[in-house]
């Protein structure tokens, strides 16, 4: 049985990245893979006011950043009444590998990871295996 393509232009996108570049990067990746809606944040405070503006798709998360962190960040929208759909998949991007920051990531419901900086095809498989069942 073969799958159907995922039709990148109908997702809506939000990228939270601290780092203009490493931001700069994951979007143009994004773009390259076929994605057009795309929402950036610099932050988990400004992240969640976009979540709640543009109801995105799918969520591409730093862990580390101030003054909210991914974690905190997820922590968040979990929770969150305001954002039209709080269960949006979240995959974080990280140089994490310590087992804590996973697990608490794995407890507050994230649904994958990508290691940083991220390659075309670890992010393009992890969006696709998140998107690819709609």
């Amino acid at each position: 049985m073969d799958k159907q393509p995922v039709s990148y232009e109908q997702f809506r996108i939000l990228v939270i990245e601290d780092q203009p570049f490493v931001r700069r990067t994951i979007v143009q990746i994004l773009t390259q893979i076929g994605f057009q809606g795309m929402t950036e944040a610099d932050n988990g405070e400004t992240g969640m006011q976009e979540c709640i503006r543009t109801n995105p798709d799918l969520i591409v998360c730093d862990i580390d950043m101030r003054p909210v962190s991914g974690l905190q960040f997820l922590a968040q929208l979990r929770a969150s009444g305001q954002v039209a759909n709080p269960n949006a998949p979240v995959v974080f991007l990280t140089n994490h590998t310590e087992s804590e920051i996973v697990k608490q990531a794995m407890a507050l419901g994230v649904n994958g990871f990508v290691v940083k900086p991220p390659s075309f095809a670890a992010l393009k498989e992890r969006v696709d295996r998140l998107l690819g069942g709609r």
